[in-house]
Formats: C-alpha cells, structure tokens, sequence
C-alpha cells in the first residue's frame, strides 16, 4: 500500500522537525526547493524530500553514536 500524498506531507513534517537543528538542515531545504523546480509530480516531490530527510537523520543519528569525529 502506498501512504497517500497527505500522509507523506505528515511524515515529513515530523522529520523535519527532529532534523531542524542540524547543521544540514539548510542543505536539505535547499534541495527541497530544488526538487519542488525540477519534479513535476508532488508525489515524486514529497518521496524525495522524504529520502533526503532520511539520510539527514542518518547524519543525526551518526552525530549521537560518534560524537568526537
């Protein structure tokens, strides 16, 4: 089953909120607005976002397991 678009939307904005702090963020908002440009299709759009945030998380997670890299 496929999460619908508005579920997508709701997702994302509880990844953003975990990842704002991170010094990233900006880099992923900017991709953001760079996928929103490029993509014709919302769903195309909010599945990118989505993987971007999840490898923001991943760096944030990184962050809490090696804190001395």
């Amino acid at each position: 089953m496929h999460p619908s678009e508005a579920e997508l939307r709701d997702t994302i904005e509880r990844m953003e909120a975990r990842s704002r702090a991170h010094p990233l963020f900006p880099v992923y908002q900017r991709l953001s607005e760079r996928f929103a440009a490029d993509l014709a299709d919302e769903r195309d759009v909010l599945l990118s976002r989505a993987a971007a945030l999840m490898l923001l998380q991943e760096a944030v997670d990184a962050d809490r397991r090696w804190p001395q890299r």
